[in-house]
């Protein structure tokens, strides 16, 4: 093998790869990058069972040929190499690889190719496509929501569903049991087939990660009853798909309310952030929201450190009451939102819900604490 690159074009390449060629990607390999010459281009490839993600590169391809390299060395090497042009040459009989760029020269290892486990490559089957930016909106709106722990795996991933085949509405649920996030979004196309997959936060992660933010494009999305394909661009993301039943999620979403408010956001998210300050090395992370004709006030008390209280403003509907939060679940989703104002809709000793002027198809429940207060 023989082929030179443009140092940017290969280090853009070997990012895409990053999370998912750090750890091992077979019995006999430690975290690696697999690299081939195939019409006229050069794919790289990383594989760590989980998750699979290639993609191709343009280079000017001297002698063509295959290779694997430990990544942990070569990533860096490549970040750190002072010329515009990165070289690499490999003896077909040979096993190193000589990098060189500039006045720089340097030779790595190889590892033998047949012990890596090549992405796999799902033809055809289920698909449907969409815009890329609304994939990342789905992903970025909902994913935070999963739960971080595997005991429930199918709340470790997230719903993505298409009720119908005819249907151009796209939903994405993602839940931990205590908070709930739902985003639905419209496709200019229908899908071939129903879709009700749960995907993990780590796939989903990589496909936000990646998905083209200044230049949007089409996603397409592949399926079968055990794996999810991304492709978009010249990238090609495979994951597992999570066995399991997802609950019925829109049955958690209350249909009734006591109460409903009206808060500026950013005056909310500064009062539950500065509250939530004493609050966060207690259990649940508590804060205590008094509801008011006017106002609402934040508070939160920890006997070994003191209490903290704030009011704001807010335009109210119903019975004052007294609820609780997790605070932390509160601070997500104004972080998650934009516009002025957060519609939410309350019931006493019931989950809220939360709404935005500006994304009516984006919906947050949150269950409340319940305290001796």
């Amino acid at each position: 093998m023989n082929i030179k690159f443009p140092k940017a074009n290969l280090q853009k390449a070997i990012n895409v790869l990053q999370k998912v060629s750090q750890n091992k990607t077979s019995s006999n390999l430690p975290g690696s990058i697999y690299i081939t010459t195939k019409n006229n281009q050069v794919e790289l490839q990383g594989n760590d069972f989980e998750l699979g993600i290639k993609l191709t590169i343009d280079a000017e391809i001297l002698e063509p040929g295959t290779l694997v390299v430990a990544s942990r060395y070569f990533q860096e090497l490549i970040r750190k190499l002072p010329g515009e042009t990165i070289q690499l040459s490999k003896p077909e009989d040979g096993n190193s690889l000589k990098i060189t760029s500039g006045s720089s020269e340097f030779n790595l290892v190889t590892l033998h190719p047949d012990d890596f486990s090549l992405v796999e490559q799902i033809h055809d089957q289920d698909h449907v496509t969409m815009d890329s930016q609304a994939m990342k909106e789905l992903i970025d709106l909902t994913n935070y929501a999963a739960a971080s722990d595997d005991d429930r795996p199918v709340f470790s991933g997230a719903l993505l569903e298409i009720k119908d085949a005819n249907d151009k509405e796209v939903t994405m649920v993602a839940t931990d049991t205590h908070r709930m996030a739902v985003k639905k979004v419209t496709i200019d196309e229908p899908a071939t087939n129903p879709m009700r997959v749960i995907i993990p936060t780590k796939a989903l992660a990589e496909v936000s990660r990646l998905l083209p933010t200044d230049n949007p494009s089409v996603i397409k999305i592949i399926w079968n009853r055990t794996q999810i394909v991304f492709m978009f661009e010249s990238i090609y993301i495979i994951s597992r798909l999570i066995e399991g039943t997802y609950p019925e999620y829109e049955k958690v979403i209350p249909a009734q309310f006591d109460s409903s408010a009206i808060v500026d956001r950013k005056d909310f998210a500064g009062a539950v952030d500065r509250v939530s300050l004493l609050a966060k090395d207690m259990s649940y992370n508590v804060i205590r929201y008094d509801w008011s004709e006017v106002q609402v006030t934040l508070s939160s008390q920890n006997a070994e450190i003191g209490m903290a209280k704030e009011e704001i403003p807010v335009e109210f509907k119903g019975t004052p009451f007294t609820i609780s939060f997790n605070g932390r679940y509160i601070s997500d989703i104004l972080r998650h939102s934009t516009g002025d104002n957060i519609h939410m809709y309350l019931k006493q000793n019931g989950p809220v819900v939360i709404r935005q002027d500006n994304n009516p198809n984006y919906t947050y429940v949150v269950t409340p604490v319940r305290t001796n207060a």
